[in-house]
């Protein structure tokens, strides 16, 4: 029965600047290869069309932008324990950014 499937987690989301580097690597791919080599469950990366953060500087795509400045969102499900885990690691890696947490159930289906 599905129902007995359903475990309690957490949703990590990271917020961060699509120029935002780390090394020669754009970060949102630093962050996903870090979550991968800590063994999370998965983490799926969103590019936003527009938005803003703590500096109140507009990110949009701009139609003569060669590099546009969009706003990036990392979505991560996992158990709490190995939620917080990798926390710690991910604020030393981001430097600036914002990270959520909330409290979610899920169902992993093979």
């Amino acid at each position: 029965m599905l129902v007995e499937e359903i475990r309690r987690g957490r949703l990590l989301r990271i917020f961060v600047d699509g120029s935002d580097r780390r090394g020669s690597a754009p970060l949102h791919t630093a962050i996903v290869e870090f979550l991968r080599s800590r063994r999370v469950a998965g983490a799926t990366v969103f590019r936003g069309i527009e938005g803003f953060g703590c500096h109140r500087q507009i990110h949009v795509a701009k139609v003569f932008s060669w590099i546009p400045n969009l706003p990036i969102l990392i979505e991560v499900v996992d158990d709490a324990q190995k939620i917080e885990e990798v926390l710690p690691g991910l604020e030393a890696l981001i430097g600036e950014g914002l990270l959520t947490l909330e409290n979610v159930e899920y169902l992993q289906i093979s």
